[in-house]
């Protein structure tokens, strides 16, 4: 045989195998790597484990990548808890500025609503009594004893109540008035006054 036939025997040889599947080259990209299997199962694992793993393992080369891995894992932990914190504290100085202005519109409103209750009273420096008035003093009912003992031992702070005469009784359209007067009222009505 020539060189040139046994060349073309062993190209058939070899397409024949590749058709079957079963070519040398194929034959080791099916199996996997063991390194492979290790690298799916360490994903499964937990840090403590895969440290325990290394610590058992073959190469120093496998254990110095999972080191660095660890090591990176750490550091980007370290650095997310730093941002987290910092997050943390800026919240809860927000929150106390904001419990301030709170606390402070609580007192003006209490001392607007303490005035106001005093000018009902006739109180005529109400904002000046307004800062008397003890801060225990919760409940309306004890207020208005604290303002009725108040307007009772400091009566110049005080204008007397206005009585108030009921408007004056005016009939209501023509229904009521005398001839005369309804006749009054068309005459005006008609001039236009």
């Amino acid at each position: 045989m020539s060189g040139t036939q046994d060349l073309n025997s062993t190209a058939q040889i070899t397409v024949n195998t590749a058709q079957d599947g079963q070519s040398g080259i194929g034959s080791d990209f099916q199996t996997p790597a063991p390194e492979a299997e290790v690298e799916e199962n360490e994903k499964e694992l937990t840090p403590s484990q895969k440290m325990d793993a290394l610590l058992r393992g073959n190469s120093t080369g496998q254990m110095k990548r999972e080191i660095e891995k660890l090591r990176k894992e750490a550091a980007k932990y370290r650095t997310s808890s730093k941002a987290e914190t910092q997050q943390k504290l800026e919240i809860k100085a927000k929150a106390d500025e904001i419990q301030k202005e709170l606390d402070a519109l609580k007192k003006e409103h209490r001392n607007l609503s303490l005035i106001q209750k005093l000018d009902r009273a006739g109180c005529i420096k109400s904002e000046l009594v307004a800062k008397d008035i003890p801060a225990d003093i919760v409940t309306a009912e004890d207020l208005e004893t604290f303002i009725e003992d108040y307007k009772e031992n400091n009566k110049f702070l005080f204008k007397a109540q206005k009585q108030n005469a009921g408007g004056t009784f005016k009939a209501s359209g023509i229904k009521n008035l005398t001839p005369s007067q309804k006749m009054d009222a068309y005459i005006r009505a008609a001039l236009g006054r």
